[in-house]
């Protein structure tokens, strides 16, 4: 009977202490539960924190990239600038030094202007102007060739004439016209207007003057 009672206490004893450290697992697990929570939460807020950080990190390093970048064009531009401000110190006093040999030539243009002014006046020789081919009358023109006097007599008639109008007239060719032309023009007795093309040939005041005396000769004796 005593054997039975301590059993049944025994068990009692084990049945109650099971209960408590039962709800001791149980307490111990909800507390667990409740820090795991709390552990998730910090971490999940940290985390935030964390990437949040990161960003504003990156966008700072964006943004310090970003200006230097522009630090370095702006450097860029100005050391070029500064060249070219050279150059054009440089091409300023380069004027300025011009300028300055310029006003010393005036300068002394105006004073070797004064001495002249100031210097007693000498009539100045006149020049002895002779006519380019010496006037002998019919002489001068018995050295042509027949073709070269139809040539004159031809310009002299059209007052001016063009190497194709001429050679229309005498009826050779471009070049043995162009070849006259050029021996009356080197021997004097033409000269020639190059402000247009073609040139244009007329004569001289002398030759003319002394075909017009031999015309009116000739006008007389007939």
């Amino acid at each position: 009977m005593e054997l039975l009672f301590a059993t049944a206490s025994l068990l009692a004893v084990t049945v109650a202490a099971s209960f408590i450290y039962y709800r001791r697992i149980k307490q111990a697990q909800g507390e667990y539960e409740a820090a795991k929570d709390l552990v998730k939460g910090i971490t999940l807020g940290f985390t935030k924190q964390l990437a949040r950080f990161t960003g504003v990190v990156r966008r700072i390093e964006e943004e310090a990239a970003d200006a230097q970048q522009a630090a370095r064009e702006a450097m860029k531009t100005s050391d070029e600038a500064l060249v070219v401000a050279r150059e054009g110190l440089e091409e300023t006093r380069k004027i300025v030094s011009r300028l300055a040999e310029t006003e010393k030539a005036v300068e002394s243009v105006k004073k070797e202007i004064q001495r002249l002014a100031k210097a007693p006046r000498q009539p100045a020789a006149q020049p002895e102007v002779g006519a380019p081919i010496p006037i002998q009358q019919d002489a001068v023109l018995d050295q042509l060739t027949g073709t070269e006097l139809e040539v004159l007599a031809i310009i002299e008639e059209m007052g001016e004439g063009s190497v194709p109008q001429i050679r229309e007239r005498i009826k050779k060719t471009r070049e043995h016209t162009a070849r006259l032309l050029k021996k009356l023009y080197e021997k004097g007795f033409i000269d020639r207007n190059t402000s247009s093309m073609p040139y244009r040939y007329y004569i001289r005041k002398e030759i003319r003057e002394i075909i017009q005396q031999r015309k009116k000769r000739m006008k007389v004796a007939v």
